[in-house]
């Protein structure tokens, strides 16, 4: 009955200390390969794979504006181009009168933020003229015509300065000569391509 009790005893420290031995083990690794770690890295990999640019996925209208909703009211360029070529009535102009907008373009006045998502957006989903999946890139960068909507969207969206710049110059250079919105637009479009947009989702 001893022997089998000391064997027992025997086997039994002998268990514990393999136990201890691979839980240790266990632990090492778990710190070091935990499946909260690896879900960490997949979500970062995933985070990293859908900050992309535009060109990489196809961007919804709920996208951009997502997107936009977070961005500021103002941007330097499209500010500065309002101050001298605001236009002077109808489209969102109209719109901000009657729904008792601040109108001054010395002071950005409706700003472009407000002119995206309650004159633009909001009134063309009522409308049912855009859906919220539709392609930002057909709707919005090749569709909208207004030169200072334009500006600011570029600038929400991460555009080079440079590019930005370039396209503002080719809108007052069309305000100055007279030349139909489409055309100005589509100059501007020249200067900043859809796969200069930096958009997060």
């Amino acid at each position: 009955m001893k022997k089998i009790s000391t064997y027992s005893l025997v086997f039994v420290v002998f268990g514990l200390s393999i136990s201890n031995f691979l839980y240790h083990d266990y632990r090492v690794n778990d710190n070091e390969f935990s499946p909260v770690n690896l879900i960490k890295e997949d979500y970062s990999r995933t985070h990293q794979e859908t900050t992309l640019e535009a060109n990489d996925v196809t961007i919804t209208i709920r996208d951009i504006a997502t997107f936009l909703s977070e961005k500021k009211e103002h941007y330097p360029l499209s500010d500065e181009f309002i101050e001298k070529y605001q236009q002077k009535s109808g489209g969102y102009i109209d719109f901000a009168k009657q729904t008792g907008q601040l109108v001054d373009k010395q002071r950005h006045e409706p700003n472009q933020k407000w002119h995206f998502f309650e004159s633009w957006l909001n009134e063309s989903l009522l409308a049912g003229t855009i859906t919220w999946e539709d392609s930002a890139q057909v709707r919005v960068y090749s569709k909208l015509l207004c030169p200072e909507l334009l500006l600011w969207i570029y600038e929400a969206c991460g555009v080079d300065p440079v590019k930005v710049k370039k396209a503002k110059d080719v809108a007052e250079q069309g305000k100055v000569a007279n030349t139909a919105t489409a055309t100005i637009a589509k100059n501007m479009r020249n200067c900043v391509s859809w796969d200069d947009f930096h958009i997060v989702l």
